[in-house]
């Protein structure tokens, strides 16, 4: 069964994501990197590149795990976990408004991320109905590339200014992909414990991942522009699933498991 990453540093990353602080041994990543194809040598040079480019730390011989820099943009990924207590309902009208400094990739990813959508140029938008105000929205935005320069406001335009703002989500996509990736998390929760347990973990790791990649960057847009119950039932899928997907990985590394390797949810991914 193939996997859709290429990059062992991307495999790695992921894999040390879900260890939180406690991080992983280097042999403990070596056993679960053979089921990637990677080998020792592959292992071991890229962990120290890893360590060059100051993503991973080492707080004791042998052990690695996340960089403290990397910690913010870990945190943003984990909030799929929240579900739907990241929105409240929305008052039609109400909008936060973006307007970046200067011409940043990585300060435009960062609002893309948040759920923002460029509706004229300079001009970001989102419906106003996550449940954060805007000094946490920037303190969470912060800390995946927003810069302290990007304006923040919440308004309500007047006149018929929004009518074509709707369509810069594309709602239809947005609602066809929550129905595509819960059938496929079904159809695998299914049958993973019937496949040998290298492709049930490389299944799990693929599926589990791009699922929490999909909730955790989804714009969390109100019922007005989706079905937020799709939306919902994917959430509470992907729970369950992360249960299936940690029982298939115990043992995967020598050492306790806590959790299904969480996705690198990097600018452009």
């Amino acid at each position: 069964m193939g996997l859709s990453r290429s990059r062992p540093s991307d495999t790695l990353l992921d894999l040390l994501r879900a260890a939180g602080r406690r991080g992983h041994s280097a042999r403990s990543l070596i056993s679960a990197g053979e089921l990637f194809g990677l080998t020792e040598n592959t292992v071991r040079v890229t962990l120290s590149r890893l360590m060059g480019r100051g993503l991973i730390e080492s707080p004791s011989r042998g052990r690695y795990r996340l960089a403290t820099r990397a910690d913010a943009l870990n945190d943003f990924v984990e909030r799929w976990r929240l579900g739907e207590t990241r929105v409240r309902d929305w008052q039609p009208g109400t909008w936060l408004l973006a307007h970046p400094q200067g011409d940043l990739p990585g300060n435009t990813w960062a609002l893309e991320a948040l759920g923002f959508r460029e509706v004229r140029p300079g001009l970001y938008a989102r419906p106003d109905n996550l449940a954060l105000d805007l000094d946490a929205l920037r303190a969470l935005g912060s800390g995946i590339g927003l810069t302290p320069e990007t304006l923040l406001a919440a308004a309500r335009p007047q006149g018929n200014a929004t009518a074509q703002w709707y369509r810069a989500w594309h709602p239809a996509a947005l609602d066809d992909g929550y129905v595509e990736a819960l059938e496929r998390l079904r159809t695998s929760a299914a049958r993973l414990a019937r496949l040998p347990v290298a492709d049930a973990r490389l299944e799990s790791f693929r599926l589990g991942g791009e699922a929490i990649h999909r909730l955790a960057k989804d714009p969390l847009l109100p019922t007005e522009f989706v079905d937020t119950a799709s939306r919902a039932a994917l959430w509470a899928a992907m729970t369950e699933y992360e249960t299936l997907g940690k029982a298939v990985w115990t043992g995967a590394f020598n050492e306790p498991t806590h959790a299904l390797p969480i996705p690198q949810l990097a600018a452009g991914g």
